[in-house]
């Protein structure tokens, strides 16, 4: 069976502010204790007198991150491509980039904080000491959590490998016909990259091509049906008594309203893209789903939400099974099931296969 996805309509507000309290405690409670263990040994200051200000100062700190994410969110919509090897090709520089944001902003904020109640309570300490002390403490502090964040909020997938193109897709390769997501024409390709061919030079919304692509029945971005004859180059307004009868003989390819979805099976193989939050391509064996499974997923953060950006969708199985194309937003993929490896084949969507057997469409 196909899995069944559950939809919530709401936010539990209790459960999701018993979730930060388990991770904020224990958080707040190391980073008091190693901050404040440095800063009692560079500033001769006994470490019950530190809990308390070493304390307050990450919790101002913890506030001072909440503007900080929003950066940090508009760093990484910067450094990280819409494509899947992009993505996780610079995903740890981004984090990294990510981290050094807030250990700049925690620094900043918890030495004023601790200059001022060092001034309280009338502590003498030079500035360079106390920029010292807040640098090293938050640098031991950093050394430990940043690796975790890091481990903690990656991505989850089962991809070894991911490639900007797919010259080792197994041969023969499939033909793929598809809409290009930059130009919005209509394109040909195959699995492994090979033979790009341009076949409609302009906007398509939708299409019908015949099995030997010489024609191509298609909506224009403005809604009107059009009717191209590859051979000739040539568009032409249609015809209802000259279409109709090819129309049974065409294959269809539509740009939709749902971007997300689609499965499909061969022999025991099943492949399933989950809509939602828990965006994802599945692809397992049946009676061995455990060890079978392979999932292309792209969903950062603690709670593993789906990167809207993507939208992983319509999976199709070719190569007799050995391989599976999938969609997101903005390009076409091919999977290596038995080695784990992903790349791009074009940027487009709303493709169609060219099979031996017969032709599929999302």
């Amino acid at each position: 069976m196909i899995p069944t996805p559950f939809f919530a309509d709401g936010i539990d507000l209790p459960l999701v502010a018993l979730f930060g309290i388990a991770v904020l405690v224990p958080l707040m409670a190391f980073q008091v204790a190693v901050e404040g263990g440095i800063l009692c040994r560079i500033w001769r200051i006994p470490f019950r007198d530190l809990v308390r200000p070493v304390l307050l100062a990450n919790g101002w700190s913890l506030i001072a991150g909440i503007p900080t994410k929003f950066l940090n969110g508009a760093i990484y919509a910067y450094i990280l491509p819409n494509d899947l090897a992009g993505y996780f090709a610079r995903y740890s520089f981004a984090v990294t980039l990510g981290a050094l944001a807030y250990f700049i902003v925690t620094v900043l904020v918890e030495a004023i904080n601790l200059s001022q109640w060092l001034k309280r309570e009338r502590h003498t300490r030079t500035r360079s000491n106390i920029w010292i002390g807040v640098l090293a403490a938050n640098i031991a502090s950093y050394a430990v959590l940043a690796p975790l964040h890091y481990f903690a909020t990656r991505p989850i997938h089962d991809v070894k490998e991911f490639t900007s193109d797919t010259r080792w897709a197994r041969q023969p390769p499939t033909q793929i016909v598809y809409i290009d997501s930059e130009t919005g024409h209509l394109k040909s390709i195959y699995s492994d990259g090979s033979r790009l061919t341009p076949l409609v030079p302009t906007e398509v919304k939708d299409f019908l091509v015949t099995s030997n692509l010489d024609l191509v029945l298609f909506h224009d971005q403005q809604g009107i049906r059009r009717l191209y004859r590859t051979d000739a180059e040539k568009v032409e307004d249609d015809n209802d008594d000259q279409v109709r009868p090819l129309t049974t003989q065409m294959t269809f390819g539509s740009e939709g309203k749902d971007k997300w979805g689609g499965n499909d099976s061969f022999k025991d193989w099943r492949a399933w893209a989950e809509p939602g939050l828990g965006n994802q391509i599945r692809v397992y064996r049946t009676n061995d789903r455990q060890s079978s499974l392979v999932r292309v997923v792209v969903n950062p953060g603690l709670l593993h939400n789906s990167d809207f950006r993507f939208r992983l969708s319509h999976p199709a199985f070719i190569s007799d099974g050995r391989e599976c194309v999938f969609q997101d937003l903005n390009a076409i993929y091919l999977l290596d099931i038995e080695n784990r490896r992903v790349g791009k084949i074009a940027k487009g969507r709303n493709f169609i296969l060219f099979t031996p057997a017969y032709a599929k469409s999302p």
